[in-house]
């Protein structure tokens, strides 16, 4: 209402609530008529510039709001911001910001993969994950000051949590582009009465805290679900490798009977000599060298080894002598 009286002070505060909003057009035509000696007006049209799509102009509207020289404690504040803010957007454009920290607010799979983050000056990030980067697609609607209170990790360690499937605190991720503010529920609020907006905003804020409650154990059970897999792979490797070291270990043995031989061969006792070398010829083919070629040198050793114990399982058979005439 102040505003709409003419009030210019007021104009950096609605355009914080806007940019909230994710309405950065709206927020920079607030502060259009803003006071220029505000730090806060700067601070937060460069914001505005970021919020909008792709962020075209953020580079030209950071260095000329870091260019201003800060006066008072509110200029050495936002100073301190758009020092933070372009060590972040360095950092994300690949460029070297070793003190640039983050937090890990959203991960969005569909329609396009999108990861939100804080930055340490109180700013958000709406980027394109790859597996080794994060690119910036444009900041994000930030919740203010106490953003910044968990942005502790550098841009390397946030990339490890993205691999790792984490969504930090399970915020929704907002579009690539922001929404236009709808006039109707903008008229809509200044019409009713504070009793309905106070009822409205703990509606909102109910909801709020039931979703993130409902994300937070969706995250937990993810999480269980993440550490039954880990253990089932483990598992599956241990049995794995057992499995590896027993075939690696096994030998085969050369027959010195009769019933040995048949046994190798997959016969019962006493067989036909058309039985033996119909097994004979069906087990050798499977250990031809053509066939096992490709295959590693330690299983080429094993098929010659059941070549010659096959070989002397039909001598054994049929007798040396019938053996080499057929």
């Amino acid at each position: 209402m102040a505003v709409a009286m003419g009030d210019r002070a007021a104009r950096p505060a609605l355009a914080a609530v806007l940019l909230a909003l994710d309405h950065p057009a709206e927020a920079g035509r607030a502060l259009a008529a803003a006071p220029d000696d505000d730090p806060w007006t700067r601070w937060w049209a460069v914001l505005a510039v970021g919020q909008s799509p792709e962020a075209e102009g953020l580079d030209r509207a950071l260095a000329a709001a870091r260019a201003v020289k800060p006066e008072g404690p509110d200029g050495r504040e936002v100073a301190r911001r758009l020092d933070d803010l372009a060590d972040e957007v360095s950092a994300l454009r690949g460029g070297d910001a070793p003190d640039a920290r983050f937090a890990l607010l959203g991960h969005r799979a569909n329609p396009e993969r999108r990861v939100m983050l804080a930055g340490r000056s109180s700013a958000a990030f709406i980027t394109d994950p790859a597996w080794d980067s994060l690119a910036l697609v444009r900041l994000a609607p930030s919740d203010g000051p106490s953003m910044s209170n968990s942005a502790h990790h550098g841009l390397d360690e946030v990339i490890g949590l993205v691999r790792q499937g984490q969504s930090g605190q399970g915020r929704a991720v907002p579009d690539d582009r922001p929404a236009p503010a709808d006039p109707e529920v903008m008229i809509e609020l200044l019409r009713s009465d504070s009793g309905s907006r106070d009822r409205a905003l703990a509606s909102l804020a109910e909801e709020v805290r039931e979703e993130r409650a409902h994300l937070a154990e969706r995250q937990e059970a993810l999480d269980d679900e993440w550490g039954a897999i880990q253990a089932e792979k483990a598992r599956l490797r241990t049995l794995a490798q057992g499995l590896l070291e027993k075939q690696q270990s096994a030998t085969f043995t050369t027959p010195t009977s009769a019933a040995e031989a048949a046994d190798l061969l997959g016969l019962g006792p006493r067989p036909s000599p058309d039985e033996v070398e119909r097994a004979w010829r069906r087990q050798v083919a499977r250990c031809h060298p053509d066939r096992v070629a490709e295959l590693h040198p330690d299983l080429q050793q094993r098929a010659a080894d059941m070549t010659v114990a096959l070989n002397a399982a039909r001598e054994i058979l049929l007798g040396k002598q019938a053996a080499r005439r057929r």
